[in-house]
């Protein structure tokens, strides 16, 4: 069943425990078009499993999670998600330090990134 709330990214009353240790508590937010939020906490705070639940790496005990106004997060996959355009970047950078920052960048970019793909993938003018 999905829903429609008008928001890029929806949570509602999301719990999370492990063995006992609630890290996320009835936790809500939400993310409106053109709108940047920054999350910020101490340790502990519930802040990565809050990504592991919009990615699909954690499934919440309960709440509701919703990408848009349609797809119900906690019914889907992670690879499912990831194909959604919802990506993660974890703290410590990987770095190519022999490359140049626009090689980093593009290399970063989602593209297709088969074997094949990479080994023809070649820079159109407006990118040069």
């Amino acid at each position: 069943m999905y829903r429609t709330h008008g928001t890029i990214l929806y949570l509602e009353d999301v719990t999370v425990s492990f063995d006992g240790f609630r890290a996320l508590n009835k936790l809500t937010l939400s993310i409106d078009v053109g709108e940047l939020r920054c999350v910020i906490g101490p340790n502990d705070a519930g802040k990565t499993t809050m990504m592991d639940v919009i990615t699909g790496k954690t499934r919440p005990d309960g709440g509701k999670v919703f990408l848009g106004q349609t797809f119900d997060l906690t019914r889907m996959s992670e690879p499912v998600i990831a194909r959604t355009g919802i990506g993660r970047k974890f703290q410590k950078p990987t770095l190519f330090e022999n490359h140049p920052v626009w090689e980093n960048l593009e290399l970063a970019m989602k593209t297709d990134k088969s074997w094949f793909a990479s080994l023809r993938a070649r820079l159109d003018k407006e990118s040069q």
